[in-house]
């Protein structure tokens, strides 16, 4: 009986972190989904996509891990309408039921021909995806406060 519970507690926390990786595959593969969406109605239409219908995704916005959304603007409050040097943030949120972390893809345009993006996964499970932004002087993505980029 003691031999099982040292191999239960052993096992246990493997198992849940596999669980854990199964989910975030979820959110990257979403993610990944829809800023691939965004790059190409870009380049039909010459802005991004600002709501998920204008996206055409043709599958849910939500599982029973994340709901699926978009934050339009950077990180610093600008909310104009998405222009050429703006950007876009596809958003993985986890459900209330869950204490993972968000994920998010930031879409955007940082050198003159080129759509770039980068993904990032929360510091915490308890922030709140929020706006990227672009590094003018690297032409780069930047993650949102409290994000890293995931490797």
């Amino acid at each position: 009986m003691i031999i099982i519970g040292i191999l239960a507690a052993i096992a246990l926390p493997s198992f849940l972190n596999q669980a854990n990786k199964a989910r975030y595959a979820e959110a990257k593969s979403y993610i990944g989904t829809m800023s691939r969406l965004q790059q190409a109605y870009y380049l039909e239409k010459q802005i991004f996509a600002g709501t998920m219908s204008q996206l055409s995704l043709g599958a849910n916005t939500s599982s029973s891990n994340f709901t699926y959304g978009i934050v339009t603007g950077d990180i610093n409050g600008n909310t104009s309408p998405i222009q050429l040097d703006q950007i876009v943030t596809n958003v993985a949120t986890p459900s209330a039921a869950n204490t993972i972390k968000s994920y998010v893809g930031v879409v955007g345009i940082p050198g003159v021909v080129r759509i770039d993006t980068v993904f990032c996964v929360a510091n915490s499970p308890s922030f709140i995806p929020a706006p990227g932004s672009l590094n003018i002087t690297s032409q780069t993505m930047v993650c949102p406060v409290n994000f890293t980029i995931d490797q």
